[in-house]
């Protein structure tokens, strides 16, 4: 969400982090609104969404982008880039399925990722 140099350096980790676990990774150049954002994300079609931005825009942005994904597919997995501590509880709230950060165990999470889209037995 926003320019460039607001969700490039979170969208790349994302990229890297799914990539490495055999996901195929739909790019973008950013969204002006969350409500831009919600529809590419549902027109995509993709199981796993993940909102890529700053800890300082995420309370603004992630409940109308989580709210309006899972209202159009409710079983769309929703992951936040990032860990900010202070707000998890609020976006487990709003949605956020949940976050891939420097300290997450990548193997853990992409295994259950491809658990959770039926990718993996």
């Amino acid at each position: 969400m926003g320019p460039i140099p607001q969700h490039k350096p979170r969208a790349d980790f994302t990229t890297g982090f799914f990539e490495v676990g055999g996901f195929e990774v739909l790019t973008n150049q950013g969204f002006p609104t969350p409500e831009a954002a919600a529809q590419a994300a549902l027109e995509s079609g993709a199981s796993i969404v993940v909102i890529c931005s700053t800890d300082d825009t995420y309370p603004e942005l992630v409940p109308p982008i989580t709210r309006l994904i899972k209202d159009g597919r409710p079983e769309t997995v929703v992951v936040l880039a990032g860990y900010p501590q202070d707000q998890v509880d609020t976006h487990r709230a709003a949605g956020v399925d949940d976050f891939i950060h420097l300290r997450a165990n990548c193997y853990e999470m992409l295994v259950d990722f491809q658990k959770k889209i039926g990718a993996s037995a």
